[in-house]
């Protein structure tokens, strides 16, 4: 089954979601304030719970007068479908041209250089 586009609104729904379902709206909506301030508010949640529903992208499983939601991918599923959308839009399907960028254009830690090593010689054993 093919995962919906996601919006960045959406996204961080979903990343509230992947750290603790099933979550209540008021639960979402609380870890939400948590995580980035009170730019948040309760009626949006439920909008975008609503809309994430809607798309397929949620379970909602009802106990009493409350709605518990649960995300139907999981974050490495939808990470995985939102980067191949972004390297075919961007980079025409290039891998080369969008690590070369990230690499020119990011702060890397020592730690993170050698991973990024690491992983590209680990591919490169793996041919």
């Amino acid at each position: 089954m093919e995962i919906p586009k996601i919006s960045s609104a959406e996204w961080e729904v979903l990343n509230a979601l992947w750290e603790g379902a099933p979550m209540s709206g008021p639960q979402v909506f609380r870890k939400l304030v948590q995580a980035s301030g009170s730019r948040w508010h309760a009626k949006t949640v439920g909008t975008f719970l609503a809309r994430l529903e809607q798309k397929g992208v949620l379970e909602v499983r009802r106990e009493g007068r409350v709605n518990f939601y649960t995300p139907r991918f999981s974050r490495e599923a939808c990470v995985r479908q939102e980067s191949e959308s972004f390297l075919q839009r961007v980079f025409r399907g290039a891998t080369a041209p969008l690590l070369a960028h990230f690499c020119e254009s990011a702060e890397l830690s020592d730690t993170e250089v050698a991973e990024l090593r690491r992983l590209l010689e680990k591919r490169k054993g793996g041919r």
